[in-house]
């Protein structure tokens, strides 16, 4: 495992790096340090999966994927990928909601951490958690359902409550999608029909570098039967598969050409078969409401050139509201605005000014990627937030499974 993450912008500082090969391991481990922070698949951009102390991994621990099909839900082990669960499901005949746009992460790292694909009626990852099973400060196993209060603040609970072994995620009986990019859409047209655009298919996406021609192209996946056109809003269907960011060779990323194939070869963007290196970049994402989305659309407008200069790709997405207290889409239909940035210190002065321009739209920021918020801001737009920090002491009031970036992130220091 590297000592490092995705981006390779945060060494990790461990003092002991554990990879406990059963569940019984795991509670010995937690039982006996008195910090232990846990790590999914690193795919984050700030300290988050950083400790001083001791860190586990959950890769070695077997993935045991159980189906219920009377209650159509599969649980697994904490450690999976999406990307295995989904060949595993697809093998049995059933399928998931929706995958990110990698399908590398690790299941309980990205629902911790409010992931979540697009599409206007889909909600985030942790929108399919059914219960999660956690390890406590004590060593012990519990269980928390959806009934349990506790469940809506620890599922997306940043590693603070304990280390998720087993997540259960309800299932649906397999299906097939199409994949077809339109290029050179205008911004400006998405702006005036955000809504329409991103209700067009099961899963849309627009990317965009903030350039001077003003465009982007349009990722529309669609469940067949339903048909794609060959143009959508006067932007043409492309010709040829298409990286989302330009000039990037397209073999990783998934079919497109409308060509249809299963659910988990075409909801995310690039292929499971290939496995990600580190990239030179960094990454940040902003939630906003989504009827606020052609507004701040025309906002950021004002500094495009200024986002363009240090700008890989923009992405916009959409999110269904949900119950989880620390997600960005917390009871609100999100529209989330992401960006991929050079990996440049240049990223962290710009920051400051996008958000302060998002602050009138009360945005909330994806917690695993770079970002300028303070907790006092944080806290006053997201409605559980003081509730979620209240819980933290009441569950582990000796700290056992924060890290300085929660801490800080959480005002507990």
């Amino acid at each position: 495992m590297p000592n490092s993450n995705w981006a390779g912008n945060i060494s990790f500082s461990d003092a002991k790096t554990l990879h406990p090969k059963s569940i019984a391991e795991l509670q010995n481990v937690v039982k006996t340090n008195p910090r232990v922070r846990t790590r999914g698949s690193a795919h984050c951009f700030n300290t988050i999966a950083d400790t001083t102390a001791v860190a586990v991994l959950l890769d070695q621990i077997p993935h045991d994927f159980a189906i219920d099909r009377n209650h159509m839900t599969v649980t697994a082990n904490g450690g999976a990928t999406y990307g295995e669960l989904a060949v595993f499901l697809e093998s049995e005949g059933f399928a998931i909601h929706n995958l990110a746009s990698l399908p590398h992460i690790s299941i309980a790292g990205a629902v911790a951490t409010g992931s979540h694909g697009s599409g206007i009626k889909n909600g985030g990852l942790q929108s399919t958690v059914r219960s999660i099973e956690i390890i406590n400060a004590a060593g012990d196993l519990e269980k928390f359902t959806s009934e349990d209060d506790f469940f809506y603040a620890a599922t997306v609970g940043l590693g603070v409550f304990g280390v998720i072994t087993r997540i259960e995620l309800a299932i649906e009986p397999t299906y097939t999608v199409a994949q077809t990019i339109y290029q050179s859409l205008p911004r400006k047209l998405m702006a005036e029909n955000y809504l329409e655009i991103m209700s067009s298919g099961y899963s849309v996406s627009f990317f965009t570098t903030w350039g001077s021609d003003g465009t982007g192209d349009l990722w529309q996946k669609v469940r067949v039967p339903q048909v794609q056109s060959s143009q959508y809003f006067g932007a043409k269907a492309a010709a040829i598969k298409l990286h989302p960011i330009p000039g990037i060779d397209s073999h990783h990323c998934t079919e497109q050409l409308g060509v249809s194939g299963p659910w988990h070869t075409r909801l995310p963007h690039f292929k499971m078969e290939f496995t990600p290196s580190a990239g030179a970049e960094l990454q940040s994402e902003f939630f906003v409401s989504i009827a606020d989305a052609p507004a701040v659309i025309r906002t950021l407008e004002t500094i495009a050139p200024e986002i363009n200069k240090l700008l890989l790709v923009s992405e916009f997405r959409s999110v269904r509201s949900d119950d989880f207290w620390l997600a960005g889409s917390y009871q609100r239909d999100t529209a989330a605005f992401h960006f991929t940035w050079e990996k440049t210190e240049a990223v962290y002065q710009l920051l400051p000014k996008i958000e302060a321009l998002l602050r009138p739209f009360h945005y909330r920021p994806h917690l695993g990627k770079v970002f300028s918020a303070t907790p006092e801001y944080l806290a006053s737009v997201s409605p559980r937030w003081k509730d979620f920090v209240a819980m933290v002491g009441k569950v582990d009031p000796a700290g056992k499974f924060s890290n300085e970036f929660t801490r800080n992130l959480l005002g507990l220091n």
